[in-house]
């Protein structure tokens, strides 16, 4: 019984690892030489770069010591310092705790005010209000405030999409809830609690993420890896996938990782199902590499002296909407300790063109605007990386339109599954959940 996987992020070698264990036979194909899919770093000049942040955060027991044992223990647990960038801040350099809701304390006393009063207005005068979508919801449990001076902004910054447009399928696993006797706790002590999913998170101590999928890849039987190969078209009626160099391969189940949306386009199914697959929405992602002369964040002789991870923009004024600093995660990931380097996300749509130089000009002269940057000869060069499908959009269709199109892909023996074959916002450790689930599913049956 042959399982083919197409793409080797890290969805794909889960489930070519669970083959493997139970010893099953399968094929998985990459079309790239290096495994890892959009779960990968690049090495220049002795300075590591990923496909911007990859992090990894846990809620399940097993996968966590399944990574850990796949990297021998040689791995980092950092509890996470994230900022947001505003100029409601009453800080020196317009940072306040991550997340929003939790530390408008931070705030100058205007919109700190207006947080407070409109928070006690959507608790008292709104209990019984319909939640509609991401907005209603956002103003449903935090008011106004506190809606439109960050999550209005910075989730149409990062999914390019009024939030009204927006359902609320993914909030209750992605955006921090703290109630609102939390809230005016921290107003009062401006005590910083943790927050969310990934308030602590891990890394590869060496490597980059890139290690992560070499230890797996090494537990894999190589003649079952095909690299440098692209999935071309699947025939979905005689079960062959056909492959750019010239190779058919007749299968009995088909594991896809590849985006729900390329898999269809290249597949014979009917013309209502493609048809569903173009109303599917998602934004494409920017990623700038930059490397450092030198560590900021935190600086010699400056009062900042804290090491961030990541900061979030949700201004209009900046064209990217996160920030992080590699070398305050892990200072491997730079020649020395001398040097730091930047990941910097900017989202767009899929249709949209634009100059990489031009952009990254923007984001330089942002850099500075922002005071990440004194000036551009901080930088010694640039990496960059474009993730053509980023985030899946969660508009009011996508929900019906995914479980209608995986029934019909199931139903012919085709799983897609991952973060861009499942269509879904998701993290590293559900992906791995997703592969050994998806393994387990077809062989229960067979």
């Amino acid at each position: 019984m042959k399982t083919i996987i197409i793409g080797g992020g890290i969805t794909g070698l889960s489930c070519a690892y669970k083959l493997q264990l139970l010893n099953k036979d399968y094929v998985l194909v990459e079309k790239e030489e290096v495994l890892g899919g959009l779960c990968k770093s690049v090495s220049k000049k002795n300075f590591i770069f990923d496909y911007t942040g990859h992090f990894l955060h846990f809620s399940d027991n097993y996968i966590k010591k399944f990574i850990k044992n796949i990297l021998n223990g040689d791995i980092l647990k950092i509890k996470r310092n994230s900022k947001i960038f505003t100029l409601l801040s009453d800080t020196k350099y317009h940072l306040i705790p991550f997340p929003f809701q939790a530390n408008i304390g931070y705030l100058n006393n205007r919109a700190k005010n207006y947080c407070i009063k409109t928070l006690l207005e959507s608790n008292i005068f709104m209990k019984d209000e319909p939640v509609k979508n991401f907005y209603d919801w956002s103003i449903r449990n935090f008011g106004a405030g506190i809606t439109n001076y960050f999550f209005s902004l910075y989730n149409k910054k990062l999914f390019q999409t009024n939030i009204k447009k927006i359902s609320i399928d993914w909030v209750t696993k992605f955006v921090p809830k703290p109630n609102i006797e939390e809230i005016f706790y921290n107003v009062l002590n401006k005590e910083i609690k943790s927050y969310g999913y990934n308030s602590t998170f891990y890394y590869p101590r060496i490597g980059g993420i890139q290690n992560l999928i070499n230890s797996i890849e090494k537990r894999l039987d190589k003649k079952n890896i095909l690299k440098n190969i692209c999935f071309k078209k699947l025939d979905i009626k005689n079960k062959i996938v056909f492959l750019t160099n010239g190779l058919k391969i007749r299968y009995d189940n088909l594991i896809s990782t590849i985006p729900l949306t390329e898999l269809l386009e290249n597949t014979n199914v009917s013309e209502t199902i493609k048809n569903l697959s173009k109303k599917l929405k998602y934004t494409s992602v920017l990623c700038f590499n930059i490397a450092l002369k030198n560590k900021i964040f935190p600086r010699k002789n400056e009062c900042r002296d804290e090491k961030i991870h990541w900061i979030y923009f949700p201004s209009k004024e900046t064209i990217f909407y996160r920030v992080g600093f590699y070398h305050n995660i892990n200072e491997n990931l730079v020649p020395s300790k001398k040097f730091g380097s930047l990941y910097v996300e900017v989202s767009c749509f899929p249709e949209k063109k634009f100059d990489v130089k031009n952009v990254y000009d923007k984001i330089v002269c942002d850099l500075i605007k922002t005071k990440i940057l004194f000036s551009e000869k901080e930088i010694l060069f640039y990496n960059f990386l474009q993730i053509p499908v980023g985030y899946v959009i969660y508009d009011f269709q996508r929900k019906y339109l995914v479980e209608k199109i995986q029934k019909y892909l199931m139903s012919k023996k085709v799983f897609s599954i991952g973060r861009y074959g499942g269509w879904k916002y998701s993290y590293m450790e559900e992906n791995v959940k997703d592969g050994f689930y998806t393994v387990d599913k077809i062989f229960s049956k067979s």
